[in-house]
């Protein structure tokens, strides 16, 4: 079995060039959670979770829509 691999919040947020609000705004949209692990104050997300935001930004770029609520 293998295991889960996750990002943390802010690595997710930099490599899609977006802010942490736009990162909580597509944990919204999509119905997505993040992982927190003891002894570790930061948020983690799903590595698949990661792609299904990043799907999601790439797909909202290309039919120009406004992907960023805040």
């Amino acid at each position: 079995m293998t295991e889960e691999q996750y990002i943390t919040m802010d690595d997710a947020a930099k490599q899609l060039g977006v802010t942490r609000g736009t990162m909580h705004y597509y944990l919204r949209t999509l119905k997505l959670h993040t992982h927190k692990f003891p002894l570790d104050r930061r948020a983690y997300l799903a590595m698949k979770d990661f792609e299904a935001i990043k799907t999601f930004k790439e797909q909202a770029g290309k039919s120009g829509t406004k992907e960023d609520a805040a």
